[in-house]
């Protein structure tokens, strides 16, 4: 009997800590199980530690595939091991979160009872740096991935022909490449999306994340994914609302840089400004910037009614 989904997870220098990743997908209870490891050329023995793991764990309901992948980022090394899925669906994974054992049959079994299903997304729980958890929702609008990223890596499985469909993921992009992704998805191919309830992912925060833990240190990255979104955005017709409602993420983001004492805040909030020329709407980004910059949160409940 052949596997139903391939686990994807691109490892890049996580030798202290990419077992604690990889133990929790040979608990599984799912078989048979496909699995494809990609190192994005670790320069620590992350490959060594890969090869061991596969050795100790593979069966014949249990293969798993290492691939190398030169090219630098995220992006490139889950493109690589897309290219070698065998399986009607994929979920891609992150090295350093952890699966609970009826994570992937759980999906599985969603998209065998409806085969109509294209995607199937569940809630997560972060762990903070200060080991505080909360739970982080997987909602399936639009609106709700533009302003929560929904479509994080650890918190929805595809059918596989889906990532092919909208272009693969984004090599250029070495941030928030699975928020633009979650955006092609969204527009591009009208999904079928199934909701589970509970939680099956534990995302622990990492002081050297794939994502940072500050936002102006690394300021065009988040940028030039937020244009990208805005790209697809109108290359796909959508109401002129949700390039408002990106304007607001771009506003959200001046804020950070602004409660992180970066230059880049003033920046960022003129650029917005010199677009927008509705007077209630300029007023509207001058207070979500500044309430962000304090440390405001929610204030993307206000985007539907305030950026009609």
């Amino acid at each position: 009997m052949d596997a139903e989904i391939t686990i994807v997870i691109p490892v890049y220098n996580r030798a202290n800590i990419v077992g604690r990743t990889l133990d929790s997908v040979a608990r599984q209870s799912l078989r048979p199980l496909d699995v494809i490891l990609v190192d994005n050329n670790s320069s620590d023995n992350s490959l060594d530690v890969l090869l061991a793991w596969k050795q100790a764990n593979e069966n014949h309901n249990f293969r798993i595939r290492i691939l190398s992948e030169p090219k630098p980022g995220a992006s490139c090394a889950r493109n690589r091991g897309l290219a070698e899925v065998t399986t009607p669906y994929v979920m891609f994974f992150d090295s350093d979160d952890v699966m609970l054992p009826n994570h992937a049959k759980s999906f599985v079994d969603t998209f065998q009872k409806d085969h109509s299903i294209d995607v199937v997304g569940r809630s997560i729980i972060l762990q903070s740096l200060n080991g505080k958890q909360s739970t982080k929702c997987f909602r399936k609008s639009l609106y709700q991935h533009i302003f929560h990223a929904s479509f994080s890596t650890q918190r929805y499985a595809a059918k596989t022909e889906i990532f092919n469909r909208v272009g693969r993921w984004n090599e250029h992009l070495r941030g928030w490449d699975d928020y633009e992704l979650g955006i092609r998805i969204l527009t591009m191919s009208s999904p079928n999306i199934k909701v589970l309830s509970g939680t099956s992912v534990i995302n622990y925060q990492q002081e050297l994340s794939l994502t940072g833990t500050d936002f102006s240190s690394r300021p065009h990255e988040w940028e030039s994914a937020l244009n990208i979104c805005e790209e697809t955005l109108r290359n796909t017709h959508q109401s002129s609302r949700y390039i408002r409602y990106i304007e607001l993420r771009r506003i959200v983001l001046a804020g950070h840089y602004r409660r992180e004492g970066s230059h880049h805040a003033t920046r960022l909030l003129n650029e917005v400004l010199n677009r927008e020329h509705n007077a209630f709407r300029r007023l509207f980004y001058r207070f979500a910037f500044r309430y962000v910059a304090v440390g405001g949160r929610g204030i993307a409940t206000l985007a539907p009614l305030m950026l009609w």
